[in-house]
């Protein structure tokens, strides 16, 4: 059944798609995108969520590491414009994935603004020696001409074997990863072989770009004090995320799950959310919860009591084959 409703939904997709075609059409052709004045990175993907963008944006400033900000949209955020995200910033105020950056990397300069050019130009005056800027989620921002972008697509379903919106998860046409410079199969198995890569190097071969893989693995969870979780330890799960059941299988593989609780991407937490969780702890008085470092970012108002039971993990990107060299070298090879 949900095969023939996707089928009906396929020529939606297509003008969907078409769409989006001609927009960037538009851009390109009448030079309406613009160059920042300092090098920037654009990373981005073809599916709507759950490529691990804001993981890929955190190693590629880590790995820059000198003068480099990080500049978002902030996605689902409640205020308007440019704005410096700050450690003790709220969600709602900052959007959730830039607040993880910054409390990942504290000495990150980390910015959101709708209009990337704009939000370039601000954050040059407020740090003039900055020198590169990396955009989570900019494949789409075409205002922007980006001197390097990083199509990400998971190994699970790349973007060749989806359909445009509404029939798929698609923002725009396969062919638009033409325009990328490097494409970066993640969350690949942390065992994947020659010949599986080889398959899909095949079918990505004729967009003609360079092609890394990389796995994205779990940290060990720490609560706020730094404590580790132990391993086979009764947890209740919670997560608001593009992809909860790879979370939940992780938790599973590696601690006593109770029981899991998954919301939708970007969900805000609240006091109903919160005594939904205290109810599950109640079940078993030694249990704790865990979550995720992004999620941890929506949950500012989380009773005292509640906030020293939850332990936090993070994924990073660790590229297969012996291939991160290569991945640095060509995307920062202006230098």
């Amino acid at each position: 059944m949900f095969v023939v409703f996707r089928f009906i939904l396929i020529p939606f997709g297509l003008l969907y798609a078409a769409g989006a075609w001609m927009r960037r059409q538009y851009f390109l052709r009448t030079g309406k995108s613009k160059k920042s004045p300092i090098f920037t990175i654009a990373i981005g993907n073809l599916t709507a969520g759950g490529s691990g963008k804001t993981p890929m944006t955190l190693f590629i400033a880590d790995k820059h590491k000198d003068r480099v900000a990080a500049l978002s949209r902030g996605y689902k955020r409640k205020t308007k414009g440019f704005r410096e995200v700050q450690i003790d910033d709220l969600a709602e105020n900052s959007g959730d994935e830039p607040l993880e950056m910054k409390k990942a990397a504290p000495s990150l300069p980390v910015f959101v603004c709708e209009n990337r050019l704009e939000g370039i130009r601000q954050l040059i005056q407020k740090y003039p020696d900055t020198s590169t800027v990396v955009l989570d989620d900019a494949l789409q921002h075409l205002p922007l001409k980006a001197n390097k972008y990083v199509l990400l697509t998971g190994y699970q379903k790349p973007f060749y074997q989806d359909w445009p919106m509404p029939a798929g998860n698609l923002r725009e046409f396969a062919c638009t990863a033409k325009c990328a410079d490097i494409i970066v199969v993640t969350k690949c198995p942390a065992n994947l072989t020659d010949a599986m890569a080889d398959t899909i190097r095949q079918k990505l071969e004729k967009y003609k770009k360079p092609v890394f893989f990389c796995s994205y693995e779990n940290a060990f969870p720490v609560n706020a004090d730094g404590d580790k979780l132990a391993l086979g330890t009764q947890v209740l799960a919670v997560s608001g995320l593009a992809n909860n059941e790879a979370f939940r299988s992780w938790t599973n593989d590696h601690y006593g799950l109770l029981s899991f609780i998954g919301y939708p991407d970007h969900q805000a937490f609240g006091e109903k959310e919160y005594g939904q969780w205290a109810l599950e702890l109640q079940k078993n008085d030694n249990a704790v919860i865990l979550t995720t470092r992004k999620d941890f970012a929506r949950m500012a108002t989380i009773p005292g009591w509640m906030k020293k039971r939850i332990f936090m993990t993070f994924t990073t990107p660790k590229f297969l084959f012996q291939q991160e060299d290569a991945f640095i070298r060509i995307l920062f090879n202006h230098f």
